[in-house]
């Protein structure tokens, strides 16, 4: 499998305020990075050389989520209730808000966020359903809660949460004989090295197999079909360059051409369907 981590680099509505740990480098290919609720990554410090993506939040105002191409397991758990479970979040399309102001203060969260080529090889079951769907963990990772789950909640600090999880992936990962399909897997490639702006003949040529055949793949082993695969990684792609790339309006300018739109107003429409703001509501909000 490539690493097609070294060609996409997701990121969230507002990146400088997300609390995320990048894995080991054996899992950098499949997984995006782990983050958790704040009083569980301030109950012990990180190991030497763990890279830190972020700040941790503090913060329990309603957060921004806009479609990163990721997908995530959350776990929860009430050490003192005596209660936890998990959930699973499929590929999103749409932004939403998430979080409350007042959440009760007695619970703990640790996340797995997956590459979105990735899931499938640790998943029990075919990805077809897992479009802006929230649903219990079980229903795609059947034994995480025997696995993963019941050690989570014994662990005592974030990085004895991240060990663990590593341990868990890295076992379920042994069990694969093998990876996606060639053809749906050189198509990724060819979505992410053309950040997203690709067509569908140029993706039947990269993947070898029809149209058709195509979509089927991505449809069973990622949820979305191959051009709405390529909007969503040229959305991350352009947020990342307006993100990264003062002053934004000279940006802007120079995206148009490059990301293959008509028009400025064509980008900004594009972005804001994703992003439910415009370029500069978004950057607003990331830097606020």
């Amino acid at each position: 499998m490539y690493d097609l981590s070294e060609l996409y680099y997701p990121i969230t509505a507002n990146p400088a305020g997300a609390s995320e740990i990048l894995p080991c480098r054996a899992l950098r290919p499949y997984i995006r990075c782990f983050w958790g609720s704040a009083a569980l990554q301030q109950a012990g410090a990180f190991e030497p050389g763990t890279p830190l993506v972020g700040q941790v939040s503090l913060t329990q105002e309603p957060e921004v989520i806009i479609p990163d191409t990721c997908m995530d397991i959350i776990w929860e758990w009430d050490a003192a209730a005596g209660e936890a479970g998990g959930v699973f979040c499929g590929i999103n399309d749409a932004p939403f808000e998430t979080g409350q102001a007042g959440q009760p203060t007695g619970k703990q969260y640790f996340a797995i966020r997956f590459h979105f080529w990735a899931v499938h090889l640790f998943a029990d079951e075919h990805l077809r359903d897992v479009l802006n769907v929230h649903v219990p963990v079980e229903h795609y990772f059947g034994s995480f809660r025997k696995e993963l789950g019941h050690r989570l909640q014994a662990s005592r600090t974030f990085t004895d949460c991240i060990a663990a999880a590593e341990n868990y992936l890295l076992r379920r990962l042994d069990r694969r004989t093998r990876g996606g399909p060639d053809s749906m897997m050189n198509a990724v490639y060819s979505i992410l090295r053309h950040r997203g702006v690709v067509n569908a003949r140029e993706l039947e040529n990269s993947a070898g197999v029809s149209s058709r055949q195509l979509e089927r793949l991505f449809r069973e082993y990622i949820g979305l079909t191959p051009k709405k695969t390529a909007d969503l990684v040229r959305f991350q792609n352009v947020w990342l360059d307006l993100y990264l790339s003062p002053p934004p309006r000279m940006a802007m300018l120079d995206m148009v051409y490059d990301y293959r739109y008509t028009h400025q107003s064509h980008m900004i429409n594009s972005f804001k369907k994703f992003a439910g703001k415009t370029p500069l509501e978004a950057l607003a909000y990331a830097r606020r």
